[in-house]
């Protein structure tokens, strides 16, 4: 065995305090009983959990590092095994983070990987899993989970095979099952804005010409943190751009630089606020200066107009049909439509880990398929009305109507 370096100290959990979960041990519970019955209607007997937010979700275990790109020789192979009828499961998982695991886990059988190398683990959770009786049916795996990597993956795909049992792709239920938010992730959500907006009002109380975009950035984050804010899953697109006549020019999704931000310019901040790793989106505009052109104005206040009809008349049970066709109806209105430039959109957003913050629930208003998916009651999205202006949200569904979280104002904000 190369175990040497597995435990770099010593660790005792005698001292610690009880672990303070941001959920009841019910809520945990109830995403358990939730998961293994959406298992069981598709014939899965055990689930080999391995996306850092499904671990996560099940039972709150999180890291500063999941190994993404680690060495050959020191892969990943950690993973929960859930078994279906009896709603056990195992986290199998590297030494290192057992002072992880006692602080941030409701898990309590853990079993410590023996190896640094990717066979003899992927050989211990099975035979581990074996012993338990679990392998004789069939094993869900994430193969839209980039952890593991595809030859970790294989790796463990051809395990399960040898042992007896069968692997099939689990993605879609496993995101399924965290798609509709209980009210405790709706209260993160809530909270994860109200830091957002904190953000935001940052931006108003420091931006000035001569500033760079990472000393902005900087008092930006320091002010969501102050309030007890966390790092956002994605690096926030954050640039200032001169404008093209009255249009500003496009960053793409660019992070922060040393570039001096100047008067006449166009800053997009584009922030997530996060708390307990939930998180809520908020992009606005802002121009450098007192006097900003006025169709550019007039621009961003119809494409925030368009906020209003999803407050109003885009509600729980309607199908993405549906919605598009509103919201379309109401940029065709307004002339802001258009097949080559434009950008109107949404996605999923909840909890979510580095490096990536988007959810799999997607639409977009020029989609020609998958239009009969259902906006369900209590699911969180972003919204994004890019029409040469910077005008994102975040919104819950509701069966009366859809909340529009932020309370920055949607409309190019000036700061002189």
């Amino acid at each position: 065995m190369t175990n040497i370096g597995l435990r770099p100290g010593h660790f005792d959990d005698s001292g610690l305090a009880p672990v303070d979960l941001p959920f009841t041990e019910e809520e945990y519970c109830a995403r358990l009983k939730k998961l293994t019955a959406m298992a069981a209607d598709e014939g899965i007997d055990v689930l080999w959990v391995t996306s850092p937010e499904g671990v996560a979700w099940l039972h709150g275990f999180t890291a500063s590092w999941y190994k993404g790109q680690a060495p050959m020789r020191y892969p990943q192979c950690y993973g929960t095994a859930v078994h279906v009828a009896s709603r056990r499961f195992i986290h199998f998982d590297n030494p290192t983070e057992e002072p992880v695991l006692a602080m941030t886990s409701r898990s309590r059988d853990n079993r410590w990987l023996p190896d640094r190398e990717a066979g003899p683990n992927i050989a211990f959770i099975v035979e581990e899993l074996r012993r338990e009786g679990w392998l004789s049916g069939t094993v869900g795996m994430e193969f839209w989970s980039y952890l593991p990597n595809r030859a970790i993956s294989t790796m463990f795909e051809g395990a399960f095979l040898a042992a007896g049992a069968r692997p099939v792709d689990m993605s879609a239920m496993a995101r399924r099952a965290r798609r509709v938010k209980s009210a405790a992730e709706i209260a993160c959500i809530e909270r994860a804005m109200e830091i957002c907006d904190i953000g935001h009002r940052a931006i108003v109380d420091n931006l000035e010409p001569g500033i760079t975009e990472l000393d902005l950035f900087g008092r930006v984050i320091a002010a969501m943190m102050a309030a007890g804010g966390e790092f956002s899953a994605l690096i926030p697109v954050f640039n200032a751009m001169p404008l093209a006549g009255s249009k500003p020019l496009s960053s793409g999704h660019s992070m922060a630089s040393r570039r001096v931000i100047n008067a006449g310019e166009i800053l997009a901040a584009d922030l997530c606020g996060v708390f307990n790793r939930y998180h809520a989106n908020a992009l606005r505009g802002y121009y450098v200066g007192n006097d900003p052109p006025s169709d550019l104005v007039e621009r961003y206040r119809l494409s925030g107009g368009v906020f209003g009809v999803i407050a109003s008349d885009v509600k729980a049970g309607m199908t993405v049909r549906e919605v598009n066709r509103t919201l379309r109806s109401y940029y065709e209105d307004t002339g802001l439509w258009s097949e080559d430039e434009g950008w109107a959109l949404g996605y999923e957003l909840g909890w979510s880990l580095p490096p990536d913050w988007v959810g799999d629930f997607y639409f977009h208003l020029g989609d020609d398929r998958y239009l009969d998916r259902v906006f369900e009651e209590n699911m969180v999205t972003n919204f994004e009305s890019l029409f040469d202006t910077h005008l994102i949200d975040t919104l819950v569904y509701g069966r009366n109507g859809t909340r529009v979280l932020s309370k920055t104002p949607l409309e190019l904000i000036a700061v002189g």
